[in-house]
């Protein structure tokens, strides 16, 4: 503040070859065309006062309806957006329930096929159970004793292991 009371003198402003700076002369040139400022100082003060928030009652007026007038556009602009994004989750929503009843039909279609495939698979009846009950684990006898062919099942016979029996030991 010391630098404002002592010297209130003319203060320049200086452009530099800067493409920022020619940008900033261009837009403050066109300003000095269309608006009221009569100088380049009066531009500046009138910055300095919006920038600084020190308007006068006019100038505050104009603001606070050009803030007004912004925060109605924006309003509308998100009632837009809100309306566009509910429209597009209702899409998607309607879309997710579309595929969701075609994976039920299909597990449908699935369930019927496989219990049909089920219902036509029979099952190899079991020829003799053995109780635990039955067997007498003290008897040794040979007669008692149930042999291999008994128990396991008959299985289809194999041309190759035929061959390779036939040169194995009896007793192995």
């Amino acid at each position: 503040m010391a630098l404002w009371a002592k010297n209130k003198a003319n203060f320049s402003v200086a452009f530099t070859e800067d493409a920022a700076d020619q940008t900033l002369l261009a837009a403050i040139e066109k300003e000095l065309a269309f608006t009221k400022y009569q100088t380049f100082g009066n531009l500046c003060k009138q910055a300095l006062w919006q920038f600084l928030s020190v308007s006068e009652s006019a100038g505050s007026t104009d603001s606070f309806q050009r803030l007004e007038q912004r925060i109605a556009e924006l309003a509308v602009k998100f009632a837009e957006f809100e309306r566009h994004v509910s429209a597009e989750e209702l899409s998607r929503l309607e879309g997710l329930e579309h595929h969701l009843s075609q994976l039920g039909a299909q597990l449908d279609q699935l369930q019927g096929s496989v219990n049909s495939k089920f219902a036509q698979v029979s099952f190899a009846p079991v020829s003799k159970v053995v109780e635990p009950d039955s067997i007498k684990s003290d008897s040794v006898a040979d007669d008692n004793v149930i042999s291999d062919a008994e128990v396991a099942p008959r299985r289809e016979s194999d041309p190759l292991l035929e061959r390779l029996s036939s040169l194995l030991p009896q007793d192995f």
